[in-house]
C-alpha cells in the first residue's frame, strides 16, 4: 500500500512557526472531572476535552478484576456486555467495540472486528495488574485521535513505582476461581531508573459448561530519566490464555452433548440451530498467545512511540466425526509522534498517527490475509480567549486503505478531512458551561470486509445467507438483485455534538449535564433476521442517529463516605436499512443505564464500596433490563491486606445475551502482603 502524504504540511507549518516556550503547567481544575492527564503530552496542555479518570487504586480487588473491563463496568455511561461465545464488549454512548478506541499509554490497538466467533478486541489480554489508571475521553472531539465516535480508552500503566517493594497476593472464588499474583517494583537510589515486574496466574473452572480457563501472563514496565523533562519508557506484555468453548447443555435430543445438571441450560453452539455433526462437543478450546510492546520517548515538548501488539489465536474444535483447527493471526504495529508548542494564548499540538494491521486465518474452510492501513496527521489549538474562555479548535486528516493480501482486492482506499470544535466556558471558579462539534470518519474494519464479501459474492451460492434470506421471505430475487441490496461497503462519516453544564456546589456537591448527538451517515450495520444465523450480511444503512443525555452528580457526607449517582437516557433510530425496511430502532443499545456507588474509607485501614447499575433495554431487545449490586470490603493492616468482594449481591436472575442466563451471587476473597 501507498502511504498518503497529505497533511505533512499541517506539521510542517507549525514547526517553522515561531514559537514562544512555557513551562508546563495544568490549567485550573474547576470542573468535575480531570481535564489534564497524567502525561498532558498525550492530549495536550489545556486540551478542551472531556477526560474522566479512574484511578484503579480506589478499586477493591478481591480476585474480581480479571480483565480491564470488570475495572470499567461501575463507570458512568459505560455498558460493559458479557457474551458467552463472542467475548466481552464495551460502549460508551450507545457506540460498541469497533466504534471506540482503546490504547495502551496513548498508543491505540486498531480493531480487527469481530470474526470466526471471536472477538472485537481481545479485552482480557490488555494488561490489567500494572494499569496506574484509565482514561475515558468520550465522544469525538479530539483531533488526536480519529475513527471514533464513542471515545477513546487509554490504559495508563505504573512509570513511577515509588518505594521499592514487593507484593505477593491470593484470590478464590466461586466456580474455583483462583488466581496468584507477585509484584516487585522499585527505583534507583539516584531516581533516574525504575521498574514494576509483575506476574500472574489463573485457573477457573468456569459457569457455563466446557468454559474453563487457564492463564499465565507477565507484565514489565522500565523507565529512565535523562532529566526532569527528558525520559525513554517500555513495556511489555507477554500472557497465554487457554479458555474451553461453551457447548450446549439442555435436554434437547437434537443436542450432541446431552444434558449436566451442574451447569446452566443454554443452547447448542456454535449456534442455536446448528444441526448433528456441526456442534461443538466437550473438549473445544481456544488459545490465545499475546505479546504487546511500546517504546515512548519524551522530549520536553515531544514525544515519539512505536508500538506492536500480536496475538495467534488457535482453536481446537471437537464435532463428530472431526477436529477443526483454524489459527489467527494478529499484528498491530504503529508509531506516532506528536510536539507541544505554546504560542502567545495558543497553545499547539501537532503529530502523526501511523497504524497498520495485519489480520490472517487458516481453517478447513477458509483462508484470509487481510491488512489495513491508516495514516493520520492532526493540528489542535487549544487557545485561551481570555481568564474565563478556552476554546478548541483541531483539524485531522485520515487516509485509510484496506485489501485483501492473497487476491489483490482492495476494500478501500478512502479519505477525510475533519475538523473539531471544543469550547469551555468558565462562568466563575466553580461552574463552566461547554460544547462541541466534530466531523468524523471511521472506516470498516478488516471483518467488516470478510463479512461484506462472502455475502456479496458467495462461493457457495445453495448454502449462502442469498439464498437463506430469499427462500425465507419467498422473494424471487437472483444474486444480481441480492447485490445490489448489499451494495459496496463504504466508510461511516458524519457529525458528533455535545452541550454540557457543570457546577461545584459548596461545599461537597457536584452535578455535571450532558447532551450528545451522533448523526452518522453510511452507518455499518449487521443483519441477523430472517433464518440467517452465521456470517451475516455487513452493509451500510444510509443513517443511524444516537442522542441521549447524562447526568453525573457527586456527594460527600464526610471525610469517609461519598457517593455518586449518573444517569443516562439514549435512543438511537435508523433510516435506509434495505434488509430490515420494517425496522426504525436500534435494538442493540440500552435506552437508560444508572450507577449508583457508595464509598466509604475510615482512614485507619478498612474501605468498603457498593455500586449498582440498571441497565434499561428497549422494548424491542432480545433481552429485558436488570439491575445489579456488587460489594466490596477490604481491611489493610501493617501491609496485609484482605478482601472480600460479593457479586450480583441480591441473586438477580438476568441475561446479557439471548437465551444465556448470568452467574447469581458469587464471590471472591484474597489475601495480600507486601514486603
Amino acid at each position: 500500500m501507498n502511504k498518503a502524504s497529505l497533511g505533512l504540511t499541517l506539521i510542517a507549518l507549525l514547526n517553522f512557526a515561531p514559537a514562544v516556550y512555557a513551562e508546563d503547567s495544568a490549567p485550573e481544575d474547576f470542573t468535575l472531572e480531570t481535564i489534564v492527564v497524567t502525561d498532558s503530552r498525550i492530549v495536550g496542555e489545556g486540551e478542551t476535552t472531556k477526560v474522566t479518570s479512574l484511578n484503579v487504586k480506589d478499586k477493591i480487588d478481591a480476585g474480581q478484576i480479571n480483565s480491564v473491563t470488570d475495572l470499567l463496568q461501575d463507570v458512568p455511561g459505560i455498558v460493559v456486555t458479557k457474551d458467552p461465545q463472542s467475548g466481552t464488549s464495551v460502549a460508551i454512548r450507545g457506540m460498541t467495540n469497533e466504534r471506540l478506541l482503546v490504547a495502551i499509554n496513548g498508543n491505540v490497538i486498531e480493531n480487527q472486528g469481530g470474526l470466526y466467533r471471536g472477538r472485537a478486541l481481545e479485552w482480557d489480554s490488555l494488561p490489567v495488574s500494572n494499569v496506574k489508571k484509565i482514561e475515558i475521553i468520550r465522544g469525538a472531539s479530539s483531533a488526536i485521535y480519529g475513527g471514533t465516535w464513542g471515545g477513546i480508552i487509554n490504559i495508563v500503566t505504573v512509570d513511577k513505582p515509588g518505594e521499592n517493594k514487593s507484593f505477593l497476593k491470593y484470590s478464590y472464588g466461586s466456580y474455583h476461581n483462583e488466581k496468584y499474583s507477585f509484584t516487585n517494583q522499585g527505583t534507583t537510589d539516584d531516581g533516574k531508573f525504575s521498574w514494576t515486574i509483575n506476574a500472574n496466574r489463573r485457573e477457573d473452572d468456569g459457569y457455563y459448561r466446557n468454559n474453563f480457563l487457564n492463564s499465565d501472563d507477565i507484565n514489565l514496565n522500565m523507565t529512565y530519566n535523562f532529566s526532569e523533562k527528558k525520559k525513554v519508557s517500555f513495556a511489555l506484555t507477554d500472557s497465554y490464555r487457554k479458555e474451553g468453548i461453551l457447548v450446549g447443555n439442555n435436554r434437547s435430543v437434537n443436542n450432541e452433548n446431552g444434558w449436566d445438571p451442574g451447569y446452566p441450560e443454554v443452547p447448542v453452539a456454535p449456534t442455536s440451530t446448528a444441526k448433528s455433526g456441526s456442534q461443538y462437543l466437550d473438549g473445544s478450546y481456544r488459545e490465545f498467545n499475546t505479546k504487546n510492546y511500546s517504546l515512548n520517548y519524551y522530549d520536553h515538548d515531544w514525544k515519539l512511540s512505536v508500538y506492536q501488539n500480536k496475538q495467534t489465536r488457535n482453536d481446537w474444535l471437537r464435532y463428530t466425526g472431526s477436529v477443526d483447527t483454524p489459527e489467527i493471526k494478529t499484528d498491530n504495529s504503529g508509531y506516532s509522534w506528536q510536539k507541544n508548542r505554546r504560542i502567545g494564548n495558543h497553545s499547539l499540538t501537532t503529530g502523526l498517527d501511523y497504524r497498520n494491521l495485519r489480520f490472517d486465518v487458516a481453517s478447513s474452510s477458509s483462508n484470509n490475509s487481510l491488512a489495513a492501513e491508516l495514516n493520520g496527521y492532526f493540528l489542535q489549538d487549544n487557545w485561551q480567549v481570555n481568564k474565563k474562555t478556552l476554546v478548541g479548535l483541531g483539524l485531522r486528516y485520515d487516509q485509510y486503505q484496506s485489501e485483501d493480501r492473497r487476491s489483490g482486492k482492495e476494500f478501500t482506499d478512502a479519505s477525510q478531512l475533519s475538523p473539531k470544535v471544543n469550547i469551555t466556558y468558565q462562568v466563575n471558579p466553580r461552574e463552566a458551561v461547554y460544547a462541541s462539534a466534530s466531523r468524523v470518519f471511521r472506516a470498516p474494519t478488516v471483518s467488516d470486509y470478510v463479512r461484506w464479501q462472502m455475502n456479496y459474492d458467495p462461493s457457495n451460492v445453495a448454502n449462502s445467507n442469498y439464498t437463506k434470506y430469499k427462500t425465507y421471505n419467498g422473494l424471487s430475487w437472483t444474486l444480481a438483485d441480492w447485490q445490489n441490496i448489499i451494495g459496496q461497503l463504504e466508510p461511516e462519516t458524519g457529525m458528533a455534538y455535545e452541550l454540557g453544564w457543570k457546577k461545584q456546589f459548596p461545599p461537597n456537591f457536584g452535578v455535571k449535564i450532558t447532551g450528545f448527538l451522533n448523526d452518522i451517515d453510511n452507518y455499518v450495520t449487521t443483519y441477523m433476521g430472517s433464518g440467517i444465523n452465521s456470517g451475516p450480511p455487513t452493509y451500510n444503512i444510509g443513517n443511524a442517529k444516537v442522542k441521549g443525555v447524562e447526568l453525573a452528580t457527586d456527594y460527600q457526607f464526610s471525610q469517609t463516605l461519598g457517593l455518586v449517582f449518573n444517569y443516562t437516557h439514549q435512543h438511537a433510530s435508523k433510516t435506509g436499512d434495505r434488509l430490515d425496511i420494517t425496522g426504525s430502532e436500534l435494538t442493540t443499545i440500552p435506552q437508560e443505564t444508572i450507577n449508583l456507588g457508595f464509598r466509604y474509607n475510615n482512614q485507619k485501614g478498612f474501605q468498603a464500596s457498593l455500586d449498582g447499575q440498571r441497565i434499561q433495554t428497549v422494548a424491542s431487545a432480545e433481552t429485558k433490563g436488570y439491575m445489579l449490586f456488587n460489594l466490596g470490603l477490604a481491611y489493610t493492616r501493617n501491609d496485609k491486606t484482605v478482601a472480600l468482594a460479593i457479586n450480583n449481591l441480591f441473586d438477580v436472575d438476568y441475561q446479557q445475551t439471548k437465551d444465556f442466563p448470568m452467574p447469581g451471587i458469587n464471590y471472591s476473597i484474597s489475601y495480600q502482603t507486601s514486603f
